[in-house]
């Protein structure tokens, strides 16, 4: 027992150097492990998901140049995102699993006022569906009779499709903006939470830890006068809150599939999700 639990928190190690770099978001689902050694799941899982994020970096007029650092914000992006995914049990107490789906993203990017004498200037970003993948582990480290103790550690990338902006120079009134901004983004979610069983229903909820970095940028022009010259910029992403709680039900639908639900908040962010499991093995002919 010793030696699985020992397995397993080096295992957990091992994934969190591994998405240190990206340092969210997507559903969690079951935070303890929920197959035998050597099963394996396919499923589907769909959220909902709202947050505040933030971004610094370099804008770039190429016809001077000049250069300046710039703050952009970016209030309730709301996210729908939808995954297939595939699980393997490496023990009895730990499961790792992998998913892939697509993801889109809508919200204002708010370019705020500063002391400079700049006006707050503000335009949409309605990005489509993009590429969305993600890899994780959950792990239970204890169980007394019905409840059980467990985390899950993942990370998700997304890409959602590009939008287009524009908008009036902050400085220069005169001045407009216009191009495709792209986002890009890692969300990390570490988790610790107790869960109850009875009969075919399992309760859970705990708190967790959530890492977002990014890209946001922006490819256009510059256009004075009816003259336009080569405009970028280039920003650095950042979540506005870490910590936060989630909760979750599931229960099961026979003996191979279950279907489970839950709930996510923080400071800035909440999600909702569900996510359907269908394990092979336990399947009667």
């Amino acid at each position: 027992m010793r030696t699985t639990r020992t397995s397993l928190v080096t295992a957990l190690l091992t994934l969190s150097i591994c998405v240190s770099v990206a340092s969210a978001g997507a559903p969690i689902g079951p935070p303890v492990a929920i197959l035998g050694e050597g099963q394996w799941s396919v499923g589907g899982e769909f959220a909902h998901e709202q947050m505040d994020m933030e971004a610094y970096g370099k804008v770039t007029d190429q016809s001077i140049p000049f250069f300046w650092t710039q703050q952009f914000e970016i209030e309730d992006l709301t996210s729908n995102m939808a995954f297939g995914n595939i699980a393997y049990g490496v023990t009895d107490n730990w499961d790792i699993f992998l998913r892939v789906g697509a993801a889109d993203a809508a919200d204002d990017i708010t370019i705020p006022p500063a002391d400079t004498g700049a006006t707050e200037q503000q335009d949409s970003f309605d990005g489509g569906y993009g590429l969305a993948w993600g890899i994780g582990t959950r792990a239970t480290f204890g169980r007394w009779g019905p409840w059980s103790f467990g985390g899950t550690l993942q990370a998700t990338w997304f890409k959602p499709g590009d939008s287009d902006y524009t908008i009036t120079d902050p400085f220069q009134p005169d001045q407009t903006w216009s191009g495709d901004v792209e986002l890009d983004y890692w969300q990390t979610q570490v988790s610790l939470a107790a869960a109850y069983d009875a009969e075919g229903l399992r309760l859970w909820a705990g708190p967790f830890l959530q890492f977002i970095a990014g890209d946001m940028d922006f490819d256009g022009q510059i256009t004075v006068a009816g003259i336009s010259s080569e405009f970028t910029w280039a920003s650095d992403l950042n979540e506005s809150s870490q910590i936060g709680g989630f909760a979750g039900a599931s229960i099961d639908l026979g003996e191979e599939w279950s279907l489970w639900g839950e709930g996510q908040i923080t400071g800035d962010s909440w999600l909702i999700g569900v996510g359907l499991v269908f394990i092979p093995e336990n399947y009667d002919l």
